[in-house]
């Protein structure tokens, strides 16, 4: 029986270690979670709720656990642009930056908690 869950746990690992790949990021940005209105499962099978990667203007963030409704603003500091997006449950999703220098935040507020990450071009 402990080798079903082995085997099951080696392909769950090698799907998010192709999906990651397929990324091909300049720049990984962490993302922490603020507040989160879920207790922490140590059983999960995913190290993050969310991961972002930076790459040709493109932010991508992969939603892992299903989060619910989340609203996305990135906002350069610097500059002062700003971009938002809406998602739902676990997908991956795409906002094109403009590639301009600067600050940049990610906030993530989601039906359970909100997210934070930041990063510098």
């Amino acid at each position: 029986m402990l080798s079903f869950f082995a085997a099951i746990l080696s392909l769950v690992s090698v799907d998010a270690q192709v999906l990651n790949l397929n990324v091909n990021p300049e720049l990984v940005i962490t993302i922490k979670p603020l507040k989160p209105k879920k207790p922490y499962n140590p059983f999960s099978l995913v190290a993050s709720d969310v991961e972002a990667y930076y790459s040709n203007e493109a932010l991508t963030l992969i939603f892992n656990n299903d989060l619910g409704d989340a609203d996305i603003v990135v906002t350069n500091l610097t500059t002062g642009d700003m971009w938002t997006g809406s998602v739902s449950g676990v997908c991956t999703s795409t906002i094109i930056l403009s590639g301009d220098e600067g600050y940049y935040q990610i906030a993530i507020y989601s039906d359970d908690g909100d997210y934070s990450g930041e990063f510098t071009l």
